[in-house]
């Protein structure tokens, strides 16, 4: 509206413009307060969203924290495994080397033991055909009859 069109208004036409003015205005000032309202409680939610976030940050570096520790004990315990893994392979190595060397020499020894029964059968034998040829088993057997 112009200023010439609002001098034109009768003074009742001008209190209504006034109070409908006044009822806009409050309906505004309460949409305003309604909006202001609105967004104090989203400021509230979003600080209180704000340091739960914080809180989480803090745990996650604190887990990530706990993470790095295990995953250092992790690597300490696999390369401990690993040594005594290797070394546990060396005195395997070594027991077997010591195996053969006992394997060879018990075979050694097996020979010797089937050349000495051998050579024992062989006296055996030709004792007793030297006792055959001799009387001697004759004696023998005469003095354990009169024994028994």
């Amino acid at each position: 509206m112009t200023d010439k069109e609002l001098r034109k208004l009768r003074r009742q036409d001008l209190l209504e413009l006034l109070v409908e003015q006044s009822r806009e205005a409050a309906r505004l000032k309460a949409a305003f307060e309604e909006k202001e309202e609105e967004l104090s409680q989203f400021i509230e939610s979003y600080e209180r969203l704000k340091g739960k976030l914080d809180e989480k940050d803090e745990l996650i570096e604190k887990l990530k924290h706990r993470l790095n520790e295990k995953d250092a004990q992790m690597e300490e315990a696999a390369n401990s495994a690993e040594e005594t893994f290797n070394r546990l392979k060396e005195k395997l190595n070594e027991k077997d080397a010591l195996i053969d060397k006992l394997k060879g020499r018990l075979d050694q020894k097996d020979e010797r033991i089937q050349k000495l029964e051998s050579d024992l059968e062989k006296a055996q034998s030709q004792k007793w055909r030297e006792m055959d040829d001799s009387d001697f088993t004759t004696e023998i057997l005469a003095k354990i009859k009169t024994l028994f």
